[in-house]
């Protein structure tokens, strides 16, 4: 009997590394020699100022070589880090359950939450996704306008009823000028004013954990948020 293959181990972060090269080679070519340009940069300017500074002696110019080479890598990563975000959040702009990228973005953090919409119409696929964070509950929409507001009110109102008082912020996310695009929806949800402690976030999902007794919805066909997500160095 053939011995059965054993399926390959990830190397870590060296794996996920390679993936987001190969990644944005696909969807954005200038991402990686701009990335090139930026670290050698860095390590030039941080290399030629050690030199000045340590008048030649060699312990100086080593130590300062080798913050060059530090910076100039991190300089880099840094950089294929926010085109990889920034092109996956463009590459699911218009796909149905894209929003649960930035749920999956912001529930890393502080806020807490699922990438499973609480309310979703099946008929023209609007959907409305919760979490709860220091802003209070944050309700994001996406789909048709009107009636992605009308799902959005009435997220609002039964939120209000089992955590009366609690700030509730309501988002409607779109590409065509009416709401907010997906690239800076995590960014409009982490400025919001902090409004909770970490104790009052935990009690008010549980409310709200306890008020969903019909279980998570299914996003419909389109992305799946657990293969694709934004790298947790977003900012």
């Amino acid at each position: 009997m053939a011995k059965e293959k054993k399926p390959k181990k990830s190397s870590g972060m060296f794996a996920q590394f390679g993936e987001q090269i190969r990644f944005l080679k696909g969807v954005d070519p200038k991402a990686v020699p701009l990335a090139i340009f930026i670290g050698v940069t860095a390590f030039v300017i941080i290399t030629v100022l050690g030199v000045f500074i340590s008048a030649g002696a060699f312990l100086g110019i080593v130590i300062w070589v080798v913050l060059g080479i530090v910076t100039g890598y991190l300089s880099a990563l840094l950089t294929l880090t926010r085109r990889a975000n920034t092109a996956i959040f463009t590459k699911y702009a218009n796909e149905p359950g894209r929003i649960s990228l930035t749920v999956g973005t912001l529930t890393r953090r502080v806020y807490k939450g699922t990438n499973q919409p609480v309310a979703v119409n099946a008929r023209t696929r609007d959907m409305v996704f919760r979490i709860v964070g220091p802003a209070g509950v944050v309700l994001l929409g996406e789909g048709i306008k009107n009636s992605t507001q009308q799902l959005l009110e009435d997220e609002r109102r039964k939120v209000q009823r089992v955590a009366s008082g609690v700030t509730v912020h309501t988002f409607f996310s779109s590409e065509d000028g009416q709401g907010v695009p997906l690239a800076t929806l995590h960014k409009k949800v982490t400025k919001l004013k902090r409004t909770l402690t970490k104790n009052e976030i935990r009690a008010v999902q549980n409310r709200l954990a306890a008020m969903d007794s019909r279980g998570g919805l299914p996003i419909p066909k389109g992305i799946d948020p657990t293969k694709m997500r934004p790298s947790k160095r977003i900012q």
